[in-house]
């Protein structure tokens, strides 16, 4: 066995999920022998069955997840996220001769002390740590210096969604959870004023989460029922490519995924300048400074008020995703890592 990824939970399936989705997928990577085993009691759905490694129910999750990968004895065991980097660590020490790969995608917005220690115990056994952007090495290295030297920055490849029937049209458009670390009133307040300013504006949210129920009713305080739709779980393609730009207002993010596929779709974003967003300026990419209502709807004023500058940021934003963004180029990257490695 070349490569066993170890996932946490096996729902939702966010950006980790995916990012294993396309490495099973890829071409580039069709001579490797891959597996997936989760660190939960059951497979998420939308993995090959025949890809997933079989857990024993009985035992702890992160344990049996352990086992299951050590017993392939795999050259390269591959942890995603705090839960699925130890889960792959502890596999390591069952399985000496595996070289342990553990992956960053976020800035630590919810690492509470317990799961500090779980994430330096994890790092012992790491040879090579993947992060999805410099603003995610910086944010594990004020946690853990040491850990600097062992970070390789590989940044999420996407390909432009496509559809086969007709977009869906809107001024704006979110994708993500409905969470608190995603700032949906922040965007929602900016986006109040923005439709006093162009009456025929209109947002769409794709996403399901806690947050929904708050949401719902911050649409109606605000007068916005008529202009703002939360679409819940669904397709995010017709959406992006319905669209004239993207939004974000996030507290907390590595590199959102959905941003990229904005981009790869033509969309010019406007975003909070958080984390790996930070490294994204370009005349695609409107940065927010402030967050305050003001500063992102005069944001998104800029773009849909002036149609001339918004197509050029749409030329941009392709761009932007042709020169570092794409499949080809992080499959590659990929590739070369797990051949470091004796794959």
């Amino acid at each position: 066995m070349d490569v066993v990824h170890v996932l946490p939970e096996p729902e939702p399936l966010g950006g980790a999920e995916r990012a294993v989705l396309d490495l099973l997928s890829s071409p580039a990577l069709e001579g490797l022998e891959q597996r997936v085993v989760f660190a939960g009691r059951t497979a998420n759905r939308a993995f090959p069955p025949e890809r997933v490694l079989p857990v024993t129910p009985s035992l702890p999750s992160p344990l049996s997840a352990a086992l299951a990968a050590s017993r392939v004895r795999p050259r390269v065991l591959h942890g995603w996220l705090l839960r699925g980097n130890a889960a792959a660590a502890l596999a390591a020490l069952l399985s000496p001769g595996s070289r342990l790969v553990t992956s960053e995608r976020n800035l630590g917005h919810n690492m509470t002390r317990a799961k500090a220690l779980v994430e330096r115990a994890s790092a012992q056994a790491e040879t090579v740590a993947i992060a999805n952007s410099r603003a995610v090495v910086e944010a594990a290295a004020v946690r853990a210096p040491r850990r600097r030297g062992h970070f390789r920055v590989i940044e999420t490849g996407v390909v432009p969604p496509s559809l086969a029937s007709s977009p869906l049209r809107s001024s704006c458009a979110m994708v993500g959870r409905l969470h608190w670390i995603k700032d949906y009133p922040l965007a929602l307040r900016a986006f109040a004023q923005v439709a006093k300013n162009l009456p025929d504006a209109t947002l769409v949210v794709v996403g399901e989460g806690p947050e929904r129920r708050a949401l719902e009713g911050l649409v109606a305080q605000l007068g916005l029922s008529h202009r703002v739709t939360l679409v819940g779980t669904a397709d995010p393609a017709p959406y992006l490519l319905g669209a004239q730009l993207f939004l974000s207002t996030s507290r907390s993010e590595g590199l959102q995924r959905a941003m990229l596929e904005a981009l790869s779709a033509g969309l010019p974003v406007v975003t909070t300048e958080e984390g790996g967003q930070s490294g994204l300026e370009s005349a695609a990419v409107r940065l927010v400074r402030e967050r305050t209502p003001e500063a992102v709807a005069d944001a998104v004023q800029e773009l849909l008020g002036d149609e001339r500058t918004r197509c050029a940021a749409a030329r941009a934003a392709e761009a932007l995703h042709r020169a570092r963004f794409t499949r080809d180029r992080s499959d590659a990257e990929y590739l070369d890592l797990y051949r470091s490695l004796g794959c």
